[in-house]
């Protein structure tokens, strides 16, 4: 029984570092359509771009807290560069349009990271030291899991800071809600447009970051990332940033639990399943925020 109880609080010690990873991930894309209300596909390159610059800059010699920095504002240039050089032209399109455009970023940003990339790192770990951490009841806990895990906390617990407690934040929820009338209320919605896409960019880029310090770094990464994503965000509400985050946990956990029972590599099908049994439950989320 002893190995048991120890299996599953490393199961869900694991769920809990994969949920931070969903969590933040999901923030960063539900702001993003709240206020442009469709889902960036390219998202998950944004994630990709960042690791990798993330990556090079430790080759090159920077220490690793610089250039986590240094990888989540890339992660922002690269959102801000691709909505600027390309969605803001397709703004008064139908959300539909956006997500083939969207579909046809994400196709550029990967294979550029192919052609630009050196060979020798396009797949590839960080390589960085990290603190050890001694077992607890049996639970095996990495250095890279607590960092994921801290950094995620506090990223989540500054955005909420943000959206909550400051006058551009407090902006943001209200265009989120209803654009037309923010902009009636006298509020800037295309400034709030470059703030949102540079604030979802950087929360993406610190979620790539943290992916491939979990894993590995590779051109595919944040792709295959976005199944558990966009459940959670799905999940949580469609715009309902609490919401996403509360989902990404949930769904982590679930899926890494769900190896008691069933082998890893049918995990990805637990987020769908969980969506699923989530929106029969409770179609408009998990706090009634209708999914738009």
């Amino acid at each position: 029984m002893a190995v048991e109880i120890a299996t599953l609080l490393s199961f869900f010690w694991n769920g809990l570092v994969e949920g931070s990873l969903i969590a933040l991930a999901g923030l960063g894309l539900t702001l993003l359509f709240g206020l442009l209300n469709f889902i960036n596909i390219a998202y998950g390159e944004y994630m990709a771009w960042a690791a990798y610059i993330t990556l090079l800059a430790t080759v090159g010699g920077l220490p690793f807290v610089g250039a986590i920095l240094v990888g989540a504002v890339g992660g922002g240039l690269i959102a801000i560069a691709a909505d600027r050089a390309i969605f803001q032209h397709f703004s008064n399109r139908s959300p539909v349009v956006l997500l083939v455009v969207s579909i046809g970023t994400s196709f550029i940003l990967r294979n550029l990271i192919r052609v630009l990339v050196p060979s020798e790192f396009r797949t590839a770990l960080y390589g960085v030291e990290l603190l050890h951490v001694p077992n607890i009841a049996g639970v095996t806990i990495l250095g890279n899991q607590v960092v994921v895990l801290v950094l995620s906390v506090l990223i989540l617990g500054g955005v909420f800071l943000l959206l909550n407690r400051t006058r551009i934040g407090i902006a943001m929820r209200a265009a989120s809600n209803d654009t037309d009338l923010a902009r009636l209320r006298g509020i800037d919605t295309n400034r709030l447009v470059i703030y949102v896409t540079v604030l979802g960019g950087f929360i993406a880029g610190i979620a790539g970051v943290m992916l491939g310090l979990e894993s590995q770094v590779n051109p595919t990464m944040g792709f295959t990332f976005l199944i558990p994503v966009f459940a959670a965000v799905i999940l949580g509400g469609i715009g309902d940033p609490l919401g996403a985050v509360i989902a990404g946990y949930a769904l982590g956990i679930a899926q890494k639990l769900s190896l008691v029972i069933i082998p890893s590599e049918y995990t990805p099908a637990v987020a769908l399943l969980v969506l699923i049994a989530g929106l029969l439950t409770r179609p408009d989320g998990i706090f009634g925020e209708a999914t738009r």
